[in-house]
């Protein structure tokens, strides 16, 4: 049964589910983060200490907290039973523009627009001193060729795939950070990634409007589709109304 339900004003991004799925959290274009009960829409918590959009979100393992990715370049820790800001995660370095947590641990990876993906521990910051230490940075990997617009982890947590503004999508060891495969068949931006959660392989889709296949480890491409196809003049009007 589908259902749908009002729950904001404005722009909703980064939705996700809590682990017992009875909860989804997202964030806004109105700068809060809100969790909603699955089955009747009731809003069961409201966050409003971001200082700009809220483009990303995910629950920790336990569904007990919620981290949240702003414009305003903070990773915030949240208290979902009360709504109270616990820390932020990260030292704060650039627009959070998509989180992907860990399988089974309190891990997350997230992108943004200085292109350097990075792994965190999803962790109150007691460690930190006046110098501003990034006490809780598990891993950067390499710079990707632009702006970082999608992350995912591997079902085992043992590979994350980063996507691009500029259609690259590359795969990474978790452990090492070593890149195994780079992906070049998407023509522009990649915004979404996920990885087959028993075979491996990866699926993507962007801005060209195909949703692609690929095979994991080879980065050989299965398939690709046109699920919803986009008009030449559409793309151009998106465009035009995303460099505003």
């Amino acid at each position: 049964e589908t259902q749908s339900f009002k729950v904001a004003n404005d722009s909703v991004y980064g939705v996700s589910f809590s682990p017992d799925g009875e909860r989804l959290a997202f964030g806004c274009a109105d700068k809060t983060v809100r969790v909603i009960s699955v089955n009747d829409g009731k809003e069961l918590m409201k966050f409003d200490n971001h200082s700009d959009w809220v483009l990303a979100t995910t629950f920790t393992v336990d569904g007990k907290r919620l981290l949240s990715g702003s414009r305003d370049r903070a990773m915030k820790l949240i208290n979902v039973g009360n709504g109270q800001f616990i820390d932020d995660v990260n030292k704060l370095l650039e627009n959070v523009l998509c989180m992907a947590r860990h399988p089974t641990q309190d891990l997350v990876a997230y992108g943004g627009d200085l292109g350097v993906p990075r792994i965190y521990r999803i962790s109150d910051n007691q460690g930190r001193t006046a110098a501003n230490n990034d006490v809780n940075l598990v891993r950067e990997f390499e710079r990707q060729p632009g702006p970082v617009c999608s992350v995912a982890y591997s079902s085992d947590g043992n590979l994350i795939a980063v996507g691009n503004v500029n259609g690259e999508v590359r795969i990474y060891k978790t452990g090492d950070g070593s890149r195994i495969a780079t992906l070049k068949e998407n023509q522009g931006a990649v915004f979404a990634l996920r990885f087959h959660p028993t075979k491996n392989q990866l699926v993507t889709g962007g801005y060209d409007g195909k949703v692609r296949l690929f095979e994991v480890p080879d980065g050989k491409l299965v398939s690709a589709f046109d699920p919803v196809p986009i008009k030449e003049g559409n793309k151009v009007a998106s465009a035009s109304a995303g460099s505003h």
